[in-house]
C-alpha cells in the first residue's frame, strides 16, 4: 500500500536531476512532462516517474497559480503581529485565524510576539472589519500591531533548490 502524498517518513534524497525538475516546476508549473523531460535530458517516462516520486515524497505539495491581488481589488496588504494570553489554546487560535479568507499566511514566531499574520483587504474599511471585528475578537488575543506593505519588492520567490542536499550528502 502506498503512502498518501507527502507522508513518506523517510523521503529519498534529491539528486541533480530531481533538483532541476523542481526548479523548472517552481518557475512554471504548467510545463508539460515532455518539456521537462527535454530540459533535464530524460525520456518522458522516467521523467514522469520522478515527478510522481517527488510528489509522493512531499517535495511537491501542490500546483497553484499566482494571482494579482491588486487586479482583484485587494489594495491593502498587511502584516499583523499578535500576542496571545498564555492560557489560550494556540491550536484553536491558529485554526480560527486560518479560517479567515483574507489571511494569506499565519506563522508562529519567536520574539516579542507569538504570531505573524499576513492578510489582504479590499480597502481600509474592509481591513478594519477584519482586524477589529474578527481577529481582535478571537479568544486569547490581547495585542495586535499592524505593518502595512507600501510596495512589494519580491513575493513568492523560488526556494533555492540548488542548495538542497543531494543523495549521499548531509
Amino acid at each position: 500500500m502506498q503512502n498518501p502524498k507527502g507522508s513518506n517518513p523517510r523521503p529519498r534524497r534529491l539528486d541533480r536531476t530531481d533538483r532541476r525538475i523542481l526548479a523548472l516546476l517552481q518557475s512554471d508549473a504548467r510545463l508539460s512532462n515532455k518539456e521537462i523531460a527535454e530540459r533535464v535530458n530524460l525520456s518522458p517516462t522516467p521523467c514522469l516517474r520522478r515527478v510522481g516520486l517527488l510528489e509522493e515524497d512531499g517535495y511537491i505539495r501542490r500546483y497553484t497559480a499566482m494571482l494579482d491581488r491588486e487586479r482583484l481589488g485587494f489594495s491593502v496588504h498587511a502584516f499583523l503581529s499578535l500576542k496571545r494570553r498564555r492560557e489560550s489554546s494556540l491550536e484553536e487560535l491558529t485554526r480560527s485565524l486560518t479560517q479567515i479568507p483574507e489571511v494569506l499566511a499565519c506563522h508562529i514566531v519567536s520574539g516579542e510576539f507569538d504570531l505573524m499574520v499576513e492578510l489582504v483587504a479590499l480597502d481600509m474599511s474592509d481591513y478594519s472589519r477584519i482586524t477589529l471585528d474578527q481577529i481582535s475578537q478571537l479568544p486569547g488575543i490581547y495585542d495586535l500591531r499592524s505593518t502595512f506593505s507600501i510596495r512589494a519588492v519580491r513575493t513568492g520567490g523560488p526556494l533555492p533548490v540548488e542548495r538542497a542536499p543531494m543523495r549521499g550528502t548531509t
